[in-house]
């Protein structure tokens, strides 16, 4: 068998490194300061939407408390309805089924529990 001897690949220059080292060095320097740049834009975008939705949600808060009194105004005008009409089933047979049929009697709250309108706050016009 023939031994072909492995030619040694050339060995690279000392300027030839260098240079390399230095272009890598610049562009490791670029790199850094492009990020810093996009890092900076991105704070200041999202400063500025913390901003807006900070004064929407001020603006809301007044409307937002009042549809939360109102809902709680009805949940409590609903429950009561609900009692009369479980009551209603409990005295007329005739509507007994429909109350089984819609479960008036599970959707009362039972005797000892808190209610949805005693958890609630009066208003919602404290600010933190």
């Amino acid at each position: 068998m023939d031994n072909l001897p492995n030619p040694a690949p050339p060995q690279p220059d000392l300027k030839d490194l260098r240079a390399q080292y230095e272009q890598l060095q610049q562009l490791v320097s670029s790199l850094l300061l492009v990020l810093i740049v996009i890092s900076g834009t991105l704070t200041i975008f999202l400063m500025r939407q913390w901003r807006f939705a900070t004064s929407e949600l001020e603006s809301v808060a007044p409307q937002a408390a009042q549809l939360m009194m109102e809902h709680t105004n009805n949940y409590a005008m609903t429950q009561d309805l609900v009692r009369k009409l479980a009551d209603y089933g409990r005295t007329h047979a005739d509507f007994a089924p429909i109350v089984a049929k819609y479960h008036l009697n599970d959707a009362l709250p039972k005797p000892g529990t808190a209610s949805v309108t005693s958890t609630l706050p009066a208003t919602a016009t404290s600010k933190n």
